[in-house]
C-alpha cells in the first residue's frame, strides 16, 4: 500500500500542479481569481458543486454515521437534495444573472446596504472556520491511522498543498482541479463496494449479521424528529451556502447553472448510495472500531486491494482539499473583497486585491488548526454545527430575499444577527431545557431569522424599485 499510495498520489499532485499552473498564467483580474472568468461549464461546474460539498463530512464523517447507525442516517441525503433544488429555482439562476464577485456582493446590491454586506462576509468567515476544522481533523484521522503521521503535521501538509494549489489560479485552477478530484471519488468509491461485498459474503449475510449486531443498524437507529432536524440542517444550508453560491459566479450564464446544479445531484445520489455501503459493509468486517471516524482509512487500508486502496485514500484527500480550497476562497474573498476592498482600501488595484485575498487565504488557513488538535467532537458532528449555523443566518437573506421584494436592509441585517444568536443560544444551552419538544437549534434560528426578516421589514424604509430591478425585473413588468 506504501509504494502504491506514493504512485497514485504522486500522478494526482503531478496533475494538480500542471492545472494550477496552467490556470496561473490566465488569472490577471481580481474577477479571474474570484470568478474563474465567468467561464465554467455545466459538466464542470456540476463537478466542481460536487467536489465542494463532498467533504470530510462524507468520506470520514457519513462514512462514520453509517458504521455507527446503519441505514438511516442515507435519509439525511434528501435534505441535502430538497436545498440543491430549491438553488436551481429560486435562488441560482437570479444569482448569476446578477453577475456578483462574492455573496456579500448580492447582500449589499439586494439590499443597499455595506453594513449588510459587511455582516454577511463577517459571519461567512466565522461559520467557514468551524468547517475548517473539520476538514482539518479529518485529515489528520486519516495521518495517524494509515501512516503513523502525527495530526499536527498532516494539517499543516494538508494546508500547504491545499494553499499551492489555490494561491496561483484561484477560482479557474480549482474549478478544473475539484472536476479531476470528483471522477476520482466516483471511482474509488465504485470500485470499492464490490470488494467489500465479496469479503463479506454478499449483502444477504452482511444484513443479518448487521441485524444480529443491532437490529436498528437496517431499520431506525435515528428517529424521524432527528433525521428532519439534520435534513433541515444542510437543505436550509446547501440552498444558501456562500462556498456553493460563489461557484455559481464562475459559470457562464443562467442555464448554465441550473445544468450544472442537476449534474452534481447525479453524481451526489452515486457517491451517497456507495457511501452508506461502505460505511455498513465496514461494521461487519470490523464492528468494534475505537472511533466512528476510523472506518474509511482502516477499512482502505486493511481490506482493499493496494491499488482500489490507494485510490480511495487519494479520494479522500481530494475531498477534503476540495472542500478546504472552496471554503479558503469564500474567507479569502469575504477579507479581502468585502471587507478590506470596500471599506479599507476602496481604490486599491487589481494585482493589490489579489494580493491580500492570497495573504488572507494563507493566515486563515492557519487558524484551524489548533481547534482540530482539540477534537471536540467527531467530524460529521462539527460539519452539522456548521450547517446549522450557515442555515440560521443566511437562508431567509438570500433564498427569502430573493424571492421577496419587501426585504429591507435593517431586516436582513436583523435576520443574520437574530437567527446566529438564536442558533447559538439554543444549541449550547436551550436545546438541553427543552429537548423533550424534539426542536432542533436550526429550526429556532432559521424560524426567528424568518419572523425578524418580514417583521422589520414591514417597518423600515424599502429598497428602491429600480435598485431590485436586477432580481424582480422592472417595477412596470410586476403584475
Amino acid at each position: 500500500m506504501g509504494v502504491t499510495f506514493l504512485v497514485v498520489a504522486g500522478i494526482y499532485f503531478a496533475a494538480i500542479l500542471a492545472i494550477s499552473a496552467w490556470s496561473a498564467l490566465r488569472t490577471k483580474t481580481e474577477e479571474d481569481f474570484i470568478a474563474a472568468g465567468r467561464t465554467i461549464g455545466p459538466l464542470v461546474g456540476g463537478a466542481v458543486l460536487t467536489a465542494t460539498q463532498i467533504s470530510a463530512g462524507t468520506f470520514v464523517g457519513t462514512v462514520g454515521r453509517h458504521y455507527l447507525a446503519g441505514v438511516s442516517w442515507w435519509y439525511v441525503w434528501f435534505g441535502v437534495w430538497a436545498g440543491w433544488l430549491v438553488s436551481a429555482f429560486w435562488v441560482a439562476p437570479k444569482l448569476r444573472r446578477f453577475g456578483a464577485l462574492t455573496v456579500p456582493d448580492y447582500v449589499s446590491a439586494r439590499f443597499g446596504s455595506r453594513a449588510a454586506g459587511a455582516l454577511a462576509g463577517a459571519l461567512i468567515v466565522v461559520s467557514y472556520t468551524i468547517y475548517l476544522v473539520a476538514q482539518y481533523q479529518a485529515a489528520g484521522e486519516i495521518a495517524l491511522t494509515v501512516f503513523g503521521i502525527e495530526p499536527l503535521t498532516a494539517m499543516i501538509l494538508l494546508m500547504a498543498s491545499v494553499v499551492i494549489y489555490t494561491l496561483p489560479g484561484g477560482v479557474r485552477g480549482s474549478s478544473y482541479i475539484e472536476f479531476l478530484q470528483t471522477l476520482i471519488m466516483v471511482a474509488a468509491l465504485l470500485a470499492a463496494v464490490p470488494v467489500l461485498l465479496h469479503y463479506t459474503g454478499g449483502p444477504g449475510p452482511a444484513v443479518r449479521f448487521l441485524e444480529s449486531l443491532d437490529p436498528r443498524l437496517t431499520g431506525w437507529y435515528y428517529g424521524p424528529k432527528e433525521l428532519l432536524a439534520f435534513g433541515i440542517s444542510f437543505g436550509f444550508s446547501i440552498a444558501a451556502a456562500p462556498y456553493e453560491l460563489t461557484r455559481f459566479y464562475s459559470m457562464r450564464d443562467e442555464r448554465t447553472v441550473r445544468r450544472a446544479i442537476y449534474v452534481a445531484i447525479g453524481f451526489q445520489v452515486v457517491i451517497g448510495l456507495s457511501v452508506l455501503a461502505i460505511g455498513m459493509l465496514t461494521r461487519v468486517l470490523f464492528p468494534n472500531l475505537s472511533s466512528v471516524d476510523l472506518a474509511s482509512s482502516v477499512m482502505a487500508f486493511e481490506v482493499l486491494p493496494s491499488i482500489v486502496g490507494a485510490l480511495l485514500l487519494v479520494a479522500m484527500l481530494s475531498a477534503i482539499m476540495s472542500t478546504v480550497n472552496s471554503i479558503l476562497l469564500v474567507v479569502g474573498a469575504g477579507v479581502a473583497h468585502d471587507l478590506y476592498g470596500k471599506f479599507l482600501q476602496p481604490s486599491a488595484s487589481q494585482g493589490h486585491l489579489v494580493l491580500v485575498n492570497r495573504i488572507s487565504m494563507v493566515i486563515l488557513a492557519l487558524i484551524p488548526v489548533y481547534f482540530a488538535l482539540q477534537k471536540y467532537g467527531d467530524v460529521q458532528a462539527i460539519v452539522v454545527e456548521q450547517a446549522k449555523f450557515i442555515a440560521s443566518f443566511f437562508f431567509v437573506p438570500v433564498v427569502i430575499g430573493l424571492n421577496w421584494r419587501r426585504g429591507t436592509a435593517a431586516g436582513a441585517i436583523a435576520a443574520m444577527l437574530g437567527g446566529f444568536l438564536a442558533c447559538g443560544i439554543w444549541e449550547f444551552t436551550g436545546q438541553r431545557s427543552f429537548a423533550s419538544h424534539g426542536i432542533d437549534a436550526v429550526e429556532v434560528g432559521v424560524a426567528v431569522s424568518l419572523l425578524l426578516f418580514v417583521a422589520v421589514s414591514r417597518f423600515t424604509r424599502p429598497v428602491p424599485a429600480e435598485q431590485l430591478a436586477v432580481f424582480f425585473g422592472p417595477p412596470e413588468s410586476r403584475s
